[in-house]
């Protein structure tokens, strides 16, 4: 699940436990995120939005399915 958010988490280089830190939660509970095992709530989408993807757009960047942005345009 939120596979866009894992591969901007890659590009950006960025760890499963600082993106978990800025929640408050621990890197365990955003690999089960990520692994489809329940929901990240609104308040986490919006914390992990605003502090390190805040130019990306939250349908895409929390989306269940990966959305291919090689073609889109600018």
């Amino acid at each position: 699940m939120f596979p866009n958010l894992k591969a901007e988490m890659a590009r950006y280089g960025l760890s499963y436990a600082q993106v978990s830190a800025a929640v408050g939660r621990n890197p365990a509970w955003l690999d089960a995120k990520l692994r489809g095992k329940g929901n990240i709530s609104i308040q986490e989408a919006i914390t992990i939005h605003n502090k390190f993807f805040s130019n990306m757009d939250y349908d895409y960047l929390f989306a269940s399915e990966l959305i291919d942005t090689t073609n889109m345009a600018v």
